[in-house]
């Protein structure tokens, strides 16, 4: 498992960075630049989505116990209000059980304190650690 703060190689390629990942949840911060829009000029609903994946699994591997690998198997997000390049995001994520084949998660994206997408998350267990 990465240590905290360490997002690993794909979400340090987007520029995410892990702020908490403990019991209570995780927080994950970004700051989208003009690579992440879409062609209409809004937050790509990709980027947005990478971001609520990296939260909610850093929630659902805190929770657990240490070395429990537990990969998404689905992944359903909203998307609320149009997120813009140059703003901060954070995404707050939390685990709302961990079973021992099944764990659950949800997550929202904030920006300038506005919700601009959520998520839940259905996570398998492949390893109890």
């Amino acid at each position: 498992m990465t240590a905290v703060g360490d997002p690993g190689p794909f979400s340090a390629h987007l520029g995410f960075r892990v702020v908490r990942a403990d019991g209570d949840g995780a927080v994950v911060e970004a700051d989208p630049g003009p690579e992440h829009l879409n062609g209409g000029g809004i937050l790509h609903g990709g980027y947005l989505s990478a971001l609520l994946d990296s939260a909610t699994g850093w929630a659902v591997h805190a929770a657990g116990p240490e070395g429990m690998i537990a990969p998404h198997v689905q992944l359903n997000a909203q998307f609320l209000k149009a997120g813009v390049a140059g703003q901060p995001l954070v995404c707050t994520a939390t685990c709302t059980s961990v079973g021992g084949r099944i764990c659950t998660t949800q997550g929202e994206v904030t920006q300038a304190g506005r919700v601009i997408a959520r998520a839940t998350g259905t996570h398998a267990v492949i390893s109890r650690g």
